[in-house]
């Protein structure tokens, strides 16, 4: 029995995987703001990941649920 997998029997096969954190400039970009808008977002208190003095990496899941969580809805 052959239990190799092909791209055609697996989604999204061939496709590099979704990264699962972000640095500063990528989160901009991904939210379409400025670096220093995510600087600000930083002291209202969104999720990150501190590896080192000046090295930060954003979850992007964890990123996701904090903006829907203040998300403003209109009535």
């Amino acid at each position: 029995m052959n239990t190799n997998l092909t791209s055609q029997s697996v989604p999204g096969a061939g496709q590099p995987p979704a990264r699962e954190y972000e640095n500063k400039r990528q989160l901009a970009a991904r939210l379409g703001v400025s670096v220093r808008t995510v600087d600000n977002l930083l002291t209202r208190g969104l999720p990150h990941i501190k590896l080192t003095r000046r090295l930060l990496r954003f979850p992007r899941a964890a990123v996701d649920e904090w903006l829907a969580e203040r998300q403003v809805r209109r009535a």
